[in-house]
């Protein structure tokens, strides 16, 4: 599998909003290192179009997001935490990527209350 660091490899975004690398749509592991083998951000692309895993770190390490893709579109539960590491957000998304469900905690970890 290839993979490709945004911050030393030459990529863009296409007319049709896909990741380009080499003048193609990108199939791989896409990565973000803050240093050699810290990583900020994974994420992986087929054809140009997040598919699979995707995951960000607080430049601590701590886990700062991670969730799934599918042809492009978020699907499933979707988390991220506070830099301390608590829990921030869980958003459901369904089949065709749209938020069906959002849980927030406030900082201290107690849940939001909703608006």
């Amino acid at each position: 599998m290839r993979r490709i660091d945004l911050n030393s490899d030459a990529t863009s975004i296409g007319d049709d909003l896909r990741l380009e690398y080499g003048g193609e749509p990108f199939t791989g592991e896409v990565v973000e290192e803050l240093a050699p083998g810290q990583l900020l951000s994974q994420e992986f692309y087929v054809d140009g179009l997040p598919h699979g895993s995707t995951r960000e770190w607080w430049p601590d390490g701590r886990l700062k997001s991670e969730g799934e893709n599918y042809r492009g579109r978020p699907c499933g539960v979707m988390r991220r935490w506070h830099p301390d590491g608590r829990p921030a957000t869980a958003t459901l998304y369904d089949n065709h990527g749209a938020s069906v469900a959002v849980r927030d905690w406030a900082h201290l970890g107690l849940q939001a209350p909703s608006p």
